[in-house]
């Protein structure tokens, strides 16, 4: 494959991780947080766990680079009902490494 091919398959792999992650940390608010046998929409998990809507939909939509990570292990704190230091620095390695590979394309 030509060195252009190559970076556009590392790409669309990239954004597919991404969305994947988000749909996995959706699945996972829905099933924890229910209310009468439904899911909680995301507006009402937001205002029921004071955040803001906005930002869980950026971490939801795969899109939570753009984040702070701080946002993010607050997000996480929330939905897994503790602030577990492992999660968090699991979470850590895995925002970091997204970020890089970000950065390791513009250079390539």
């Amino acid at each position: 494959m030509a060195k252009g091919n190559d970076k556009k398959v590392v790409r669309g792999t990239h954004a597919l991780l991404l969305s994947a992650m988000g749909n996995l940390l959706e699945s996972h608010r829905e099933r924890q947080f229910r209310a009468g046998g439904q899911a909680l929409s995301r507006a009402a998990f937001c205002a029921q766990n004071h955040l803001v809507a906005s930002t869980v939909a950026h971490i939801e939509t795969g899109r939570f680079l753009g984040l702070t990570f701080a946002r993010l292990r607050h997000y996480l704190a929330v939905t897994h009902g503790t602030s577990n230091p492992a999660l968090a620095t699991s979470a850590k390695k895995v925002y970091d490494g997204l970020k890089e590979m970000e950065r390791l394309l513009k250079r390539l």
